[in-house]
């Protein structure tokens, strides 16, 4: 969420930003899912709306980084990465430290500028995106499950967490379940963030603990890699028999097997096996009872709809097209509620016809139930987009405001349904906001806005008026225990009384959860003061971190790629999204817009400053830009301090850039969507000005990504390039992806050397220089070697097994990991 002038009438409602960016193992074949309409071959177009739109844009571009050039992510490469890991040798004992942030303060009132800040926003302390939560029903014990950010749990009510299994398989959660026992209890966790976002891992399936998540095995064998799970459901009766809501379809476990059975889906088509929902109905029985499960691919389907079994899903029917309800085809994603009594049944339902039309306000289909508690209906609607808007408090309005937005402009990433156990008529939706309602969906109470610069409590000041506290925006997660409703989404985990039918009352609970979710970070200091970190965030701004602060976000909405000064970290500058650059003199107080302004940079777009002459700067989308005047830059209607040096291509976008004196290389992509279907193909480059003249050289791999290009300070010749994806060893098909992760070159790029050496094949996300050799980020840990690569070790100890987007040193010779999940990380360069 980032803001606009808070004075001004337009309040911010211009900016209403959530976007999921970061790596997938998406399994879905692109190609399956262009001929089943949702027109990715672009690679832009999917998206009801431009906010919509842009967060598909943003998790598409992580999506393309692991998959090129293929069209899926293989389901049995990211375990053999993992185990892979695991024998790897240690570079010392040296632990890294987590510096977090937790207690990450959005409201912060020291960073009010009214452009670029979200202090006023009311969500308060934020972490990163939870996609689960599940409690005992004392209300005390609450796990959660990040996006990235593996398990967590609290023993007082979400107050204070701990991380559990940092080490697991999978930290991407999609699924929480406890069941609860007189002699304890057992908890599940169904692993691939289950969003249809690009940006979510993919699972090895479903880890069980009996000892309160000391310990954890996976279930079963290989059969759930590669899926999402969204759900899973404790047998009433027989406590040994699981059900599990896959991207694969609805699977069963049974007391003594060694595998989960698919007991719903087909192999014919990817699509076809998207379970968004699955549910039992009450009081029909344990293991013969009525189970109800929705097959719902969000851009729409023929085997789309709703499914039922009525004896523990050995059978099933559908899809129905009940009287009230949409036609199968008609509906996309969806999320299910039973009453406790099994008297009402809920929907929630995305429209995927909106998906294609840029122009749309909403992809909400709306709100249904069924008063019988029968899938085949009849349904009535008791919400739309207009409805919940309707109430005064929804911060989603239209017209006046400024912008074009309804709820559910992004139903097909956000949503959950839950009704309170002891009232069939009291239930809780989340979409971009949270609503209640009281009557059985009458009438509908927005309880937490989605922020408060549109609504009339809000006055521009550092506190933000008189609104109430709401919470972060983009809701993915609810449970409702001891009376208390926990909701999970894209800033971390709020709770509340079910008694409180007013908004605000929100408890918030991410002063110690650290799940953030950071793309890029960096750090300088002066010669007396302390080390002062920035780092770009999915969907929480640009942080600024200060051991012995309060961390604060001076920059709201989706960070990006930033660049501080070494010598005096009060000169930042940061990305928003597609090379929108701002910079600030005074430590994140005010911010200036500098952005050059290309016509298609990447999401998270590449900028730099150059290590021998910070006032050097280069950035890269269509073009590569160049300015000679540092943290002086500037670019408005006056003039422009940006100079485009370079022209990639039309089509082509630079995915990193570096530089060493006047030498500056460029990787680019174009087409940067893997597609067999439109016969492009992904394709990739490297150009440079090195020896004078800017010329195209030859790619040690071309048809892999390019995250990351590192070149010599001492040296411009010598230039090290890294690659996302995977091996031969996974990927086949009409492209070879060759074999291969980190190259060097000593002439400029003629020719390439691969040191990639024993590296574990996966993602490599960056590569820096320092003291002691190379560091390398990837997607399970951060490994180091020689200048000259071949031999890698795992970087210290103590490191979750976690995505690194990015490295950087910082001054004092320390090393900062920007993880994708579990926030930032330190290591001195001489434990390498």
């Amino acid at each position: 969420m980032r803001s606009t002038p808070k004075w001004s009438v337009l309040a911010a409602a211009l900016a209403m930003a959530t976007c999921t960016d970061k790596t997938s193992n998406l399994d879905v074949d692109r190609d399956e899912v262009e001929r089943d309409g949702s027109r990715l071959a672009g690679g832009l177009h999917l998206g009801a709306g431009d906010e919509s739109a842009k967060v598909y844009k943003a998790a598409l571009a992580r999506f393309e980084a692991r998959a090129a050039p293929a069209t899926t992510v293989p389901a049995a490469a990211w375990p053999a990465a993992v185990a892979y890991t695991r024998g790897v040798k240690g570079s010392s004992s040296a632990a890294w430290s987590e510096l977090g942030p937790k207690n990450y303060n959005s409201d912060n009132p020291l960073y009010a500028d009214p452009y670029f800040s979200n202090t006023g926003g009311g969500a308060g302390m934020n972490s990163g995106r939870i996609t689960a939560l599940a409690a005992l029903e004392d209300g005390q014990t609450v796990f959660a499950g990040g996006a990235g950010g593996g398990l967590w749990k609290s023993t007082d009510g979400g107050v204070h967490w701990t991380p559990v299994g940092d080490s697991l398989e999978s930290l991407s959660i999609g699924a929480l379940a406890i069941d609860e026992q007189p002699g304890g209890y057992t908890v599940y966790a169904g692993t691939g963030e289950a969003n249809t976002n690009s940006d979510a891992f993919a699972g090895v399936g479903v880890l069980r603990s009996t000892d309160g998540g000391k310990t954890w095995a996976r279930m079963g064998g290989d059969e759930l890699l590669g899926a999402f799970v969204g759900r899973i459901i404790v047998d009433s009766v027989d406590h040994t028999r699981l059900y599990a809501a896959t991207s694969h379809g609805v699977y069963r476990w049974t007391a003594g097997a060694t595998a989960w059975q698919r007991i719903l889906g087909s192999g014919t088509s990817p699509v076809a096996n998207i379970v968004t929902d699955l549910v039992v109905k009450p009081g029909t029985g344990g293991t013969t009872g009525d189970l109800v499960a929705v097959i719902g691919w969000r851009n729409g389907a023929d085997t789309n709809g709703i499914f039922e079994s009525q004896d523990g899903g050995n059978t099933w029917t559908g899809p129905f097209n009940p009287q009230g309800y949409v036609a199968p085809i008609a509906q996309g994603r969806v999320s299910l509620a039973y009453s406790a009594d099994g008297g009402k049944l809920y929907a929630v339902v995305q429209d995927p016809s909106s998906m294609d039309n840029l122009s749309a306000s909403t992809v909400l289909q709306g709100v249904y139930v069924s008063n019988t508690g029968d899938a085949h209906g009849p349904f009535n609607k008791i919400a739309s987009a207009s409805k919940l808007q309707g109430d005064s408090d929804s911060a989603m309005k239209t017209g006046s405001m400024g912008h074009a937005y309804q709820p559910g402009i992004q139903a097909w990433y956000n949503q959950f349904l839950v009704v309170d156990p002891a009232d069939a008529n009291h239930l809780y939706l989340g979409l971009e906001e949270v609503y209640e309602s009281t009557n059985g969906g009458t009438s509908w109470e927005t309880l937490g806005a989605y922020w408060n610069f549109t609504l009339s409590c809000f006055a521009y000041n550092p506190l933000g008026g008189t609104c109430v506290a709401t919470t972060h925006s983009d809701q993915h997660a609810a449970f409702i225990a001891h009376g208390t409703l926990w909701v999970g989404n894209d800033g971390g985990v709020w709770s509340r009384s079910l008694a409180n039918h007013a908004p605000g009352g929100w408890s918030n609970l991410n002063a110690t959860l650290g799940t953030l979710q950071f793309y890029y970070a960096g750090a300088g200091k002066t010669a007396t003061g302390p080390l002062t970190y920035y780092g770009g965030l999915q969907d929480n701004g640009t942080a600024k971190v200060v051991v012995g602060q309060e961390p604060a976000e001076p920059f709201g909405g989706d960070g990006g790629d930033v660049v501080v000064d070494p010598t005096n970290p009060d000169n930042v500058m940061t990305e928003y999204t597609n090379l929108d650059v701002a910079k600030s003199r005074d430590g994140g107080k005010t911010w200036t817009d500098i952005a050059p302004r290309d016509p298609s940079a990447r999401f998270i777009a590449p900028f730099m400053m150059d290590p021998n002459n910070k006032n050097h700067l280069v950035a890269g989308g269509q073009y590569v830009w160049e300015s000679t005047k540092g943290f002086d830059t500037l670019c408005d209607s006056n003039g422009c301090d940006w100079k485009v040096s370079y022209d990639l291509g039309s089509g082509r976008a630079a995915t990193a850039v570096g530089a060493s004196g006047s030498t500056v290389f460029a990787s680019w992509c174009g087409p940067c969507s893997p597609s067999l279907i439109t016969g492009t193909g992904f394709k990739n480059g490297i150009a440079t000005n090195y020896g004078g003249t800017w010329h195209q050289v030859t790619s040690p791999l071309g048809t892999r990504y390019i995250s990351a290009v590192t070149v010599d300070p001492a040296n411009a010749a010598h230039v090290y390039v890294t690659y996302s994806g995977y091996s031969r060893r996974w990927l086949v098909g009409p492209d070879d992806p060759g074999v291969g992760h980190v190259f060097e070159s000593n002439n400029g790029g003629a020719t390439w050397t691969d040191i990639t050496g024993d590296l574990v094949d996966v993602a490599a996300n960056d590569v820096v220089i320092t003291s002691r050799g190379l560091a390398v980020a990837t997607d399970v840990g951060v490994f180091s070697s020689g200048l000259h690569g071949g031999t890698w070790k795992r970087a210290g100890t103590g490191l979750p097994l976690v995505s690194v987007s990015d490295l950087s040193v910082a001054p004092g010779d320390i090393l900062i990991a920007a993880t994708y999940g579990r926030g930032l990380w330190t290591l001195p360069v001489s434990a390498l």
